[in-house]
Formats: structure tokens, sequence, C-alpha cells
């Protein structure tokens, strides 16, 4: 009896109702500028408002490919967030409602399906294992459980996610990233090769996956990675192939370029076939090749060329080939914003004349930029994930002529896990806290009893996330805040090219707020009298956090520069820099100055350029390539400065040697303090007073801060 009949008549299971709309934003904390460095707040949202109206009617148009009719020019691509799982041996709910969430938006959904043997064997150092097998295991068994035991009633969870996938008009794309495998017997670890992706250069994939065989008692089937890979006979291939569509499935994914493999699995089966192919990232060189150093970001004629001859191979036999500059992930220090990575492969295979039907894969996160794209025949189709993840009614507002309401990914990767390393081990996305959030907890937001006059102190991303939220509630809302414009310590990406993401992120929340019609009181430091006097009902308070200044020797010399007027006086910076400090911010801060053309060289206090409980899977990786590769990047680790005199910056190392290093500028983070006794003061001014974000001593991320207003301002 074939798989699918096996599957027919079993049990459905309801779903719950989706992690939805997604409304919810902010990042990093720099601290603040000043009015000189703020942007008018009428100058703010423009890309945004351009495209109100728009509804993008080459990315929503309706596509056949042979006897299939994709609904729209979206393909939902890998994304099979393990964090969504627990201890348990199925699909969680959790896990199913992302993927129904995926497919109300994508035309194509690339689903992950995970079967293994029962009970599934945790390790601790206690059992003995090698050291590299330890540290390539323990990062993955923290954040979920990768593997559904193969039993019937199991099969019934899958195949109802698979029914409701198929109920939103999406077709259903073949997943085979490591121990992806559909099929009801046993296990198959896979992994092709380009998918080896370092973890903060501990662990990559490989290992991982070599280690979890190992151990689990399962195979590793290396080969092509992707289904029909070298390592099979075209009738193995065409027998899996007809496995996944007896399973559900609409569309074979396959690395093979062998016209005889794609053509049996065509003449075999009634899947579309989509070949996937994947190049290094830009350069031909080893320096070149690590992302984002080359500038502009785009490949050389030579490696387009050989993307064109590949395709050529495929034409005329694979339904659509699927194009990726690299295996990494894209972010703003290693993507044009309006280049992205893989758009030059498929404009190329337009260029050369060849027919079949493309879809360039990682960075596609504007919806009204993607419509453009297709529209002047760049490409046929995008892939998107975390744009899907970030706005999970991005199709829907875009329909309806909102795409000015969408909210953009901002390319922060800890939707793969926030730390793979140290700790969490969950997902997130940090401007959309709905998104991977248990139903249990959002159920628990209930209506308000009453509407009331909310005034929010602060206007940086969680005062005017926590505005949103409240006005969305039904309140009348005022924000106070007492430089010339909204935006907070975000209000840096003003000045840096590299963090167009940013910039983008918070012109739309100041685009959300007065669209929404709060009421904003710029220039206007508010009091607790003030507010009292008002008489407001509730109190939001997020005054956020300063940049703590150094105290060290020197630190008040004019060439001398906190972690954001660095920003705002880029054209103050002379050819040598130091910075003196680290961390996830430090180093991002480090990244944009090399990349805008200075020599800079970092003294970290600590043994890590980037904390492990920071260190999350891709955005730190891309960072990692260029600090490590980038001729004019230089770093020293557990260095203590004694002072800064003389256009030198004195240190001791690990060793306790003394040193100095030639500095024309100089850039000192030393972390962030809480604006908490500002905040305090506003205890007693309404009877109801909350505080939120940052102010609170539990900020410090984006994420952190956004879901604190978001959840915080829903109790209102």
């Amino acid at each position: 009896m074939n798989l699918i009949k096996m599957l027919m008549g079993r049990r459905q299971f309801l779903m719950a109702a989706g992690a939805a709309s997604a409304c919810a934003l902010t990042y990093k904390k720099f601290a603040g500028f000043g009015t000189h460095a703020a942007m008018a707040a009428e100058q703010s949202g423009i890309a945004s408002i351009k495209a109100a109206g728009y509804r993008c009617p080459n990315l929503l148009s309706p596509l056949r490919i042979r006897n299939k009719v994709l609904k729209n020019r979206i393909i939902h691509t890998q994304s099979p967030n393990l964090t969504m799982q627990g201890p348990e041996n199925y699909p969680s709910e959790t896990f199913r409602n992302h993927y129904l969430n995926m497919a109300k938006n994508a035309a194509i959904v690339t689903m992950s399906t995970h079967f293994g043997a029962y009970p599934k064997k945790y390790y601790t150092k206690a059992d003995g294992l090698e050291d590299w097998v330890y540290e390539a295991v323990n990062s993955w068994q923290h954040i979920g459980n990768d593997k559904w035991e193969d039993i019937p009633p199991v099969w019934s969870y899958v195949e109802r996610m698979i029914n409701d996938i198929h109920t939103e008009g999406s077709l259903i794309l073949s997943s085979a990233l490591p121990g992806n495998v559909v099929r009801g017997s046993g296990t198959v670890v896979s992994l092709g090769p380009g998918e080896v992706s370092g973890q903060n250069d501990i662990i990559g994939m490989q290992k991982a996956s070599e280690a979890m065989a190992k151990l689990q008692g399962t195979s590793s089937r290396m080969g092509g990675g992707m289904p029909g890979g070298a390592s099979q006979s075209i009738e193995d291939i065409v027998k899996e192939a007809k496995e996944y569509e007896a399973f559900g499935y609409d569309v074979y994914q396959t690395r093979s370029t062998d016209r005889a493999v794609l053509e049996a699995i065509r003449n075999s089966t009634g899947l579309i076939v989509m070949v996937y192919l994947s190049y290094a990232a830009f350069g031909t060189s080893k320096e070149q090749s690590y992302v984002g150093i080359r500038y502009p970001n785009q490949p050389t004629e030579e490696e387009l060329e050989k993307a064109v001859e590949d395709v050529r191979k495929i034409d005329g036999v694979a339904d659509f080939v699927f194009l990726r500059a690299g295996s990494e992930h894209p972010n703003s220090f290693c993507q044009d914003q309006d280049k992205p990575w893989s758009l030059a492969y498929a404009e190329a295979v337009k260029k050369a004349g060849l027919k079949i039907l493309t879809c360039a894969g990682a960075g596609f996160h504007d919806p009204v930029q993607n419509d453009r794209f297709i529209e002047e025949g760049r490409t046929d189709m995008v892939g998107m994930a975390t744009p899907l993840f970030c706005d999970p009614e991005l199709v829907k507002k875009v329909a309806a002529g909102r795409a000015d309401d969408v909210l953009q990914c901002y390319q922060c990767h800890d939707c793969h896990a926030i730390s793979m390393l140290k700790g969490p081990h969950i997902a997130m996305c940090d401007l959309n806290p709905k998104w991977g959030t248990p139903a249990y907890k959002l159920q628990n937001i209930t209506a308000p009893l009453m509407k009331k006059n909310v005034a929010v102190i602060g206007g940086g991303p969680a005062g005017m996330k926590a505005a949103i939220t409240a006005a969305e509630r039904g309140h009348k809302v005022t924000i106070f805040e007492k430089d010339s414009a909204l935006g907070g310590l975000i209000k840096f990406s003003d000045y840096s090219k590299w963090r167009w993401n940013m910039k983008v992120f918070k012109d739309y929340l100041i685009h959300q707020v007065e669209k929404t019609g709060i009421e904003i009181r710029l220039n206007t430091t508010a009091t607790p009298e003030m507010i009292k006097t008002a008489g407001f009902d509730t109190v939001l308070v997020a005054t956020g956090a300063d940049v703590i200044e150094s105290k060290m020797k020197g630190s008040d010399a004019a060439n001398v520069f906190n972690i954001l007027t660095c920003y705002s006086n880029k054209s103050a910076l002379g050819e040598n820099v130091v910075m003196i400090g680290a961390g996830k911010i430090g180093t991002e801060a480090a990244v944009g100055i090399v990349k805008d053309g200075h020599k800079i060289t970092v003294l970290a206090p600590g043994d890590e350029m980037i904390d492990a409980e920071d260190a999350g899977p891709h955005n730190v990786g891309n960072q990692e390539r260029i600090y490590k590769n980038h001729p004019n990047f230089k770093y020293f680790m557990k260095t203590a400065v004694k002072d800064i005199t003389g256009g030198k910056v004195t240190y001791t190392d690990e060793k306790g040697t003394e040193n100095s290093v030639k500095a024309d500028s100089i850039i000192i983070w030393s972390g962030l303090k809480p604006r908490m006794d500002e905040a305090e003061k506003f205890i007693g001014s309404a009877d109801e007073v909350l505080l939120l974000g940052d102010c609170t001593g539990n900020g410090g991320r984006i994420y952190k801060v956004i879901r604190s207003a978001f959840f915080t301002a829903s109790q209102v």
C-alpha cells in the first residue's frame, strides 16, 4: 500500500488560530544623538508612503507551469524553524501553524518533514563524547526536537499540514536540507555541498550532521545533497520522486543538471521539476568570496557566465531554476538595498535568451521592489521566507493596496535562534512579537474594557511600538518626545548606508504612528506634573537608555567619539580608526566603518568579538567573514586600554604586554545605561503607569524592547 493511501481517512486535527499580523518592531540600542542628529519627522517614511495604494500586480499575478497554476510569483523558501518544536514526537501546533501562514502568502511552500527513531537520546559531556561531537550536537539539541516518531498517528498530523497548505491554494515543494527527508521509513540525514554554515567558527552543519547521524544511528547521504544527487541512480531518483508525489508534494527539488535525470522525473511523475543552483558569494579568490568584502556586492562577469552555462544545460527540461548567490544569508552589511544577491544571476539567464522560468532567492524582502524586478523581466519569481515571518499578512496587505503597511524583515536572522551557542536557544522575530509565540500567550491578550487616554513617554522604537499597539486597541494616544524627531537610538541609521534595513524599519514605525492618528508632541520634555495635570488614564514610560560616556584618560579629546556620534560625524573620521570595545553593537559599527573605507583596529576586552549569547547563526556569521578576512580590519582580544594620547591608544594585551596603535579617530563603546531614574519619576502621575523597553533594565536588544512594548501595551 503506498503512503498516500495509508494516510487516507486519518483523523483530522484542528490547528490553533495563527500568530497572524505583524505589527512589532525595533533593533539594538545605540544611545541618543541629540536633536542635531535627528531626521525631521515629516521626512520620514518616504519609501512607505510612495508604496501606499500600490498592489504589486506583477508579484501577485498567477503563473502557469505545465499542468499547475501558481496563485502568485512568491516561493516560500526553506524555513523549518525547529525552535517551534519542543519534546513533541509530532509536528507541534506552532510548527503546523507556521506553515499555514506561509501558505496564505506563497504560491509554493517549501515544507519540512522529519521522521526518526524514538525515544530520542540527548547528550551531555558526561557521555564522554569527543569535544567536536559534543559542540556540534549540543548546539542543535537545545533548539528543538528535529525528528518526529515514524508512526501512523504522526503521519496524520503531517497529512493535515499538507491539506492545510493545499487548501490555501499553494503547492508544496520538497525540502531536502539536513534531516528533511519525507518518507515514513527510517531516517536519512542529507547534506549537500555548499550547505556548510559556521556557528561562530565553532561548528558547522556538516559536523553537526555527521555527529547526529553517528549518535542517532542514522545514515548520512552526502551525494548531491538535494534529491537527485550524483550518488543516486536514475532509477533511485525516480523512485524517490514518486514517493514525494504520493506523499502529497507538487514540486520536486534537485541539484542535478543531468538532462536524463530531469526527463526521467518529468516522464514518470506529474511533479513540477525545480533545479536549485547556488553559487559562491561574490568572488573567486578566498578574500573576495567572503560575504560583503567586495563592493558593490554583485557577481563578476565570469560568475554570471558560469551560471548561464549551468542553466543552459537544463533549459527546456526543468520547469524552473532557483538561483541563489552563495549559501549565506543576506543582511545589510553584504547586500545593497536595491540589488539582492541573486537577482544578477536570474537577469543574466534572461539576457542570454534562455526560456526557462527563473526564481531568484535570498534578500527579496520588499514586495514593491520585487514587483518591479518581475515587471522589468529580470526574474519570473522571487523566493521569500523571513519576510513572511515578519509580516504573515504581507500578500493580503499588498492586494488591498496597503504595501506601505507591510512590516519588512530587517535581516537580523534571530528567527533561526537568538543564540545557538550559549542561549537563549529560542527563535524570535525581532520586529513581529507574535511570530512563533504560542497560541496560549496570544489568547491571553483580551479586549480592553474601556477606551483610555494614554500618554507614551519617549518616541524611540519601544515608545512608538507601544503607542501603535495602544492605538490599535482603540485608545487615544499621545507621544511625548524631547527631541525634534521620532526614532530614539535607531536614528543612527540615517547616517549609515550599511544599516539601510534599520532605516526602513525606523521610517515604517514613524509612518505607522502618523497614519494611526497618534498625537505627536516633539521637542517636548514631559514631566510627571505635566502628565498628571493633563489627566491621562494610563502612562506608558519608554524613556530608553543612554550611551555610557567613557571616563578614561583622553576620552574628552576632539577626535574621540561614542558609538552614536561616530555615525553623525562620519566626515570627521580619519583614515585610521580605533574602536575600544566590541560585542554585538561595537562589532556591527566596526564592520560598517571598515566597509566605508577606513582602516580599523578593534580592542576587545573579552575573548570573543561577539558574546556567545548574542551569536545567532547567520548575521554574526556574515560579520565574522568580513572582520576575519578584510585586509583593513584588525582586532585584538583580552585587552585593557590605559590611555588615549598623542594620536595613539595605549593598551595591555592578555600577556600584560603594553602596546600602542596609531589612531586618527577613536570610538568608545562602553554599553548602555537605562534611564531608570527618569522613568520612575512618572510613577503616580496616573492611575496606571507601566514601564517598558530599555528603561526597565531588561532591554539592550531590539527583540526584547519590541516584545516588552507590545505585550505591555496589550494590557491597557
